[in-house]
């Protein structure tokens, strides 16, 4: 359904924004790097521990001492073992020592030439399926995982223990940092006598500052993820109707001096029979911010302004939206958003949670018939290819537009085809139906004074202010009505309540008296 497209009103957005806003997208402990981590660190204490009776001596972590150790544990287990357990060894070792593989690895071949003063390294064939160790000049970096491979690639004891006992020597360095090691140990085992894995809660707060950066970095991409899951959810195909990698649509950047910005969603990207080049385009930049990110921000908005003139002066009908969230905004980053929406061709903005209403609202603007919009119109409908089309060239779409979104999803099977009639598909089902709950609620709803005292709970919407929606009952008898074909689906108490506690749960609405 075509929803209702609001004056623009930049101290109403804002109040929008803050109230949906997604302050994080999880903690650093929820994430698989974490748990990995902390598991390869804990491994380790508990294999040294058993070796060395709980760490009782601090004699037994003297680089020596921990690679004949590990030599030893080593023993009788495959090469894909051995090579797991040294380089769990190397993780703690980092750890304990907040040296990290980057600088490490520039600085192990220095250390083996000028202290151990090695002048080869030793390096494993392949001959006839059996191992060979030759002798190689020493490379000009290492990398901690290759190293750990080479080591469990010899088979050989007193080999292992030799090239280990420089690697742990090297992190180990001095008298300081072996009673760094013992003292994590030791303390270790002695919380673990107490029960209630206190152990692991020592280890998580050194694993988190351990991981946090690669965390970080990855984390960046969730919220393009998330949307890129929304998109498709609409009935768009990936590589095709949404791009999947950055695109560069101001320049190629070839020029001398040249500065380009890359847009982390242009839609549609590529879908046949559009408009050509990057005319008629959605074109948005994706920033969560969780925390202070202050000169990145600026950078962005400054960026902006200059990025967004070149585009208008060589492509038509572009609508620029900020796909802008996370508490930085809320808090030190708020003069930053404040002055990205207040832009004049800043069309709108979405966030996480407003995502399926804004950039809906906007791709209906740009005239861009979704497989959901047909969707839409076909449960209202007998079900027939030509109704469907005249309604919805009726809600102001193009009939060439209709044509090809309509063939567009029958081709990719989104929805069902027999000669002249179409029907939903079994998979589609849920999805039509919550967001025809969102539509009704965009469409049919009112402001909603906070603290306002209601007979029955309230269903609020994002898109139309902080405060948007209706009451419960309202709004499910208006969606019996406009569902259609799904109307008896609706109806069902049980259906409805599921529905409404999906969206919430994604935080597409918000429900409370």
């Amino acid at each position: 359904m075509k929803l209702p497209i609001p004056a623009r009103d930049l101290q109403r957005d804002l109040k929008e924004f803050d109230i949906w806003i997604t302050p994080s997208l999880g903690e650093i402990t929820d994430t698989d790097k974490f748990r990995e981590e902390l598991a390869r660190v804990t491994r380790i204490f508990e294999e040294l521990g058993q070796a060395t009776g709980n760490f009782q001596d601090k004699r037994h972590c003297a680089p020596s001492a921990i690679a004949q150790t590990f030599a030893q544990l080593a023993n009788g287990r495959t090469e894909a073992e051995r090579a797991e357990l040294f380089k769990s060894l190397a993780s703690t070792l980092y750890l304990v020592t907040g040296k990290s593989d980057n600088n490490s690895k520039c600085q192990f071949p220095l250390f083996l030439r000028d202290v151990a003063r090695w002048e080869t390294l030793p390096s494993v064939t392949r001959r006839r399926g059996r191992a060979v160790v030759e002798q190689s000049p020493l490379p000009r970096t290492i990398k901690s995982d290759d190293f750990m491979d080479l080591v469990a690639a010899i088979e050989n004891s007193a080999d292992e223990s030799r090239l280990l006992e420089q690697f742990v020597s090297f992190l180990l360095m001095g008298e300081e940092a072996v009673r760094q090691f013992w003292s994590l140990g030791f303390s270790y085992y002695a919380l673990k006598q107490l029960g209630c894995g206190y152990e692991r809660n020592l280890l998580s707060p050194i694993v988190i500052f351990k991981v946090r950066g690669s965390v970080s970095a990855s984390g960046g991409h969730k919220p393009e993820a998330m949307l890129r899951s929304y998109l498709e959810s609409w009935g768009l195909i990936p590589d095709e109707d949404f791009n999947l990698a950055d695109v560069i649509v101001d320049g190629d950047g070839k020029g001398r001096d040249e500065k380009t910005r890359a847009y982390d969603f242009v839609l549609p990207y590529r879908t046949p029979r559009w408009f050509p080049a990057w005319q008629r385009r959605i074109m948005m930049q994706s920033q969560f911010y969780a925390g202070d990110s202050g000169s990145v921000s600026h950078k962005n908005v400054d960026q902006t302004k200059t990025s967004r003139d070149r585009v208008l002066q060589k492509f038509e009908g572009t609508r620029f939206v900020e796909y802008v969230d996370g508490a930085g905004y809320f808090s030190s980053l708020n003069s930053d958003l404040r002055k990205i929406l207040a832009m004049e061709t800043t069309h709108s903005f979405i966030q996480i949670r407003s995502a399926p209403i804004r950039l809906r609202r906007e791709l209906q603007a740009l005239g861009f018939v979704t497989p959901l919009e047909i969707e839409h119109t076909l449960i209202q409908s007998s079900g027939d290819e030509a109704e469907i089309g005249a309604a919805l060239v009726a809600q102001g779409y193009q009939a060439n537009e209709v044509r090809r979104a309509l063939e567009h999803a029958t081709r990719h099977g989104i929805i069902r085809k027999d000669r002249t009639k179409l029907s939903l598909s079994d998979d589609r089902r849920e999805t039509v139906r919550q967001h025809l709950l969102l539509d009704v609620l965009c469409i049919h709803g009112r402001d909603i004074q906070p603290g306002t005292t209601a007979s029955v709970a309230s269903v609020l919407v994002s898109g139309y202010g902080p405060f948007f929606g209706m009451e419960m009952d309202e709004l499910v008898n208006v969606a019996i009505v406009k569902a259609g074909q799904l109307g008896d689906e609706i109806s069902h108490s049980q259906t409805f309540t599921a529905d409404i506690k999906a969206l919430s749960q994604r935080g597409h609405c918000l429900v409370g008296r």
